[in-house]
């Protein structure tokens, strides 16, 4: 076998090793692409989920509010808890519109936005519903009067009310302060890096983890 023969066959086993690398390196991409729609299809089912039981708890206090309206502590309370969970609601609703218009065959720094954009507008809701915290008493008010049939409200004397009023207060001061902290430059800081998983979720926080190293490398 002279050196021309075995420049040829060397050329010929270089260009199947290429076409092999390149067969196995789409078949990775398209099982990786698989896996990546199998998650975003769970995280969608999971915030449909979410917004049917939203929906039901909207639908379950407008009931509420009509079948009883006076202005009486209960039916305020339903009022005020029924803007949250409207809130809610609607906070699910755009997850499944931004989680449905992601396509996994586009650039990754565009999924990666993309997927930053679902975990922006998740944590803008929770923003939202976390102002229901100075409210807390309205859910012991709805409480009482759905299980016991009780206006707590209107038994209360007015040193328990102002006591009440100061607490709504503070929690108020410590809400706003936590809200002012949640920007994802502070993810450092443990607490804010905590509540940013738990709002995203594992799954979600796991595709941007993988898209972030992908766009990384």
């Amino acid at each position: 076998m002279n050196l021309d023969q075995m420049q040829s066959m060397w050329q010929a086993h270089s260009e199947k090793l290429d076409e092999c690398m390149s067969l196995n390196k789409t078949l990775l991409q398209k099982i990786q692409s698989e896996g990546h729609k199998s998650e975003l299809n769970k995280l969608i089912l999971a915030r449909s989920l979410e917004g049917f039981l939203f929906l039901i708890i909207v639908a379950g206090l407008w009931h509420y509010v009509v079948s009883s309206w006076s202005l009486t502590a209960p039916v305020v309370s339903a009022l005020v808890l029924n803007v949250f969970a409207t809130l809610g609601l609607a906070g699910s609703i755009g997850q499944v519109v931004l989680l449905s218009k992601i396509d996994f065959s586009q650039p990754v720094r565009e999924t990666l936005s993309d997927l930053i954009a679902v975990r922006a507008h998740g944590m803008t809701i929770f923003k939202l519903l976390l102002l229901s915290a100075p409210f807390y008493m309205a859910y012991v008010f709805l409480g009482y009067e759905l299980v016991a049939g009780i206006d707590l409200f209107s038994l209360m004397p007015a040193e328990t009310k102002v006591i009440f009023a100061i607490i709504s207060a503070v929690f108020g001061v410590l809400v706003t302060l936590l809200i002012n902290q949640l920007k994802p430059e502070n993810r450092s800081n443990k607490l804010i890096g905590w509540l940013y998983r738990e709002v995203s979720g594992s799954r979600l926080t796991h595709l941007l983890d993988q898209f972030d190293n992908m766009e990384k490398a």
